[in-house]
């Protein structure tokens, strides 16, 4: 699914027939919803890289981006049991970013590198995407709900300065986009199978209209019903 893709999506799902929602403000969106699932659904990448020179700095796998961290590094490759090895991502002011191990490594040293990436949703002439089919709606459906909360407090706003027949109006309409950006939100977690961190504790988004919390039987302590007590004569 192109990037284009995802912003016919958005836009279907905001419907902004007041024309505040900026073609800037989708995009924006939408690389918060990439970020936001890269935090939530990590893209895990395995490379060997070759040490092109002895010592304790290697090139970085092909793969890497910026924001990727490394899980583990196995070196020799195939051992039984594993072997891993301590690495660590090195900048250098000159060269840049490099890996770094804890001793020297031999020219053409092959180690087996683990890492994490954030995913990719770029468009243009070289256009990437690694979200899987399966959280498409739900990407898109946070990103709706990061322009449905600007359009909530863009009434709400609108709504201290108005007065009479309009500023009913006003409220309704703030109320309405709220209410829509708690569902966008809770459809991403739904659709990631994740639980939102902001839920509140009966399970609907923190200042939804989560469900009502199942009822609970409470035991009064320290009072015997129905028994007499012996005392000492």
């Amino acid at each position: 699914m192109a990037l284009a893709d995802y912003q016919t999506l958005v836009t279907q799902m905001v419907r902004d027939e007041s024309g505040a929602i900026a073609t800037t403000d989708r995009d924006t969106a939408i690389e918060l919803a990439r970020l936001r699932y890269s935090q939530d659904v990590e893209r895990d990448l395995t490379e060997d890289v070759t040490w092109v020179a002895t010592g304790y700095y290697g090139p970085l796998p092909e793969g890497w981006v910026d924001g990727a961290w490394i899980r583990q590094a196995e070196y020799p490759i195939g051992r039984q049991p594993l072997e891993l090895i301590d690495m660590a991502l090195y900048v250098d002011t000159a060269l840049g970013q490099r890996l770094a191990v804890p001793y020297a490594l031999g020219i053409g040293a092959v180690v087996r590198v683990t890492y994490a990436a954030p995913h990719l949703l770029v468009g243009g002439e070289t256009p990437a995407d690694t979200i899987p089919a399966v959280h498409r709606e739900a990407v898109a459906s946070y990103a709706a709900h990061v322009l449905l909360k600007q359009l909530a407090a863009k009434y709400s706003g609108e709504r201290d300065a108005s007065i009479s027949a309009d500023q009913s109006n006003t409220e309704s309409r703030a109320r309405n986009y709220s209410y829509r950006a708690k569902e966008c939100r809770a459809a991403y977690f739904a659709g990631i199978g994740k639980v939102d961190p902001l839920a509140d504790k009966s399970g609907g988004s923190a200042g939804g209209s989560g469900g009502d919390a199942a009822a609970s039987v409470s035991a009064w302590p320290g009072r015997t019903r129905n028994s007499l007590t012996r005392g000492v004569l």
